[in-house]
């Protein structure tokens, strides 16, 4: 649910027309709360000694939040335009 409202934040950013600078922040925020979900299996995958797969699935967990992040704000960017437009 946090994940969710992480994401619909970032697009009434857009929708707003906030700086850019909030996408990246949101994209930290999104992996954060992935990362705090999910602890339990690094730390038990750390144990066996899988940190470069450890590494791997933080960082696709980063670039999946700031795809999500460009994405709804663009989209709230696009419904900024189209409202403005009408």
């Amino acid at each position: 649910m946090l994940g969710l409202l992480c994401i619909l934040s970032i697009a009434f950013c857009g929708l707003f027309a906030a700086p850019a600078w909030a996408v990246p922040l949101s994209a930290v925020a999104l992996a954060t709360i992935s990362y705090a979900r999910h602890q339990p299996l690094f730390r038990r995958a750390a144990d066996l000694g899988m940190q470069e797969a450890i590494d791997h699935t933080l960082l696709s967990s980063l670039f999946n939040g700031l795809t999500a992040s460009v994405l709804a704000y663009g989209f709230g960017a696009a419904l900024r335009y189209l409202s403005l437009g009408s």
